[in-house]
């Protein structure tokens, strides 16, 4: 399977939707698929710029893992070591049908003395209605280690997407933050982003990934300006 929109979590933090580099990811995995990706986002009320690179292998037709590190922009540096984590997505459906289900599973350790966290997203896709793929994911993380959120922290993520004859795959994508099962948010403390993305396939091996997302609750980011370059092989 050649992707371009891929997944990576929230950060949980006073502002969990700040430069937010996370995809809306699928559940479906091809035999033999490997390839990295570099993803940037840029915060235009802030001016902060979070990098982050992942490298992804399947094992076999159902699982696969990847690593991920990304920096994050701070008053002491534009590289400031944010996190590591590690991921294995599960796919749990046949191949031969139009949904398709998973879970992907993460372990994340966060620099600065900030609490790390395990993740379990379930994954839902289902693909050509009327040409267009929709997914909906919903994804708990318990932090661990110091300081941490009490609760299961909830989320949820979803996208439409379709391609275009002889261009781009365009389409929209929304992220939701709902605090913990603990401290439940009222509607306006929140965190929810909606915007559009379009992504170009270069070549058989490299895609470019170009999207916008726009804060729909007060407590949420205005805007930011997302970029994924990927190499599929």
């Amino acid at each position: 399977m050649r992707y371009a929109v891929l997944g990576f979590a929230l950060i949980v933090s006073p502002s969990a939707l700040a430069q937010n580099t996370s995809g809306v990811f699928g559940p479906v995995i091809d035999a033999g698929e490997r390839g990295w990706e570099y993803r940037g986002t840029y915060d235009v009320d802030d001016k902060d710029y979070n990098q982050r690179l992942h490298y992804q292998r399947a094992i076999n037709g159902d699982m696969r893992w990847r690593l991920v590190a990304q920096v994050r922009s701070t008053d002491d540096s534009d590289f400031d070591p944010d996190f590591l984590r590690g991921e294995l997505v599960w796919q749990v459906t046949p191949d031969d049908q139009k949904y398709q289900s998973g879970f992907r599973f993460e372990g994340r350790y966060r620099f600065d003395d900030r609490p790390g966290d395990v993740t379990v997203h379930w994954i839902n896709q289902w693909k050509h209605i009327d040409n267009w793929t929709l997914r909906f994911l919903i994804g708990a993380r318990q932090q661990i280690g110091n300081d941490p959120a009490a609760g299961i922290l909830m989320q949820t993520r979803a996208s439409a997407t379709t391609s275009l004859a002889g261009g781009p795959k365009i389409g929209v994508e929304w992220f939701g933050e709902y605090g913990s099962t603990a401290d439940w948010l009222a509607l306006d403390e929140q965190e929810h982003q909606i915007g559009p993305v379009a992504v170009w396939s270069l070549n058989e091996d490299w895609s470019l990934y170009t999207g916008a997302l726009f804060g729909a609750t007060d407590a949420t980011p205005d805007s930011q300006l997302r970029l994924r370059i990927t190499r599929d092989y």
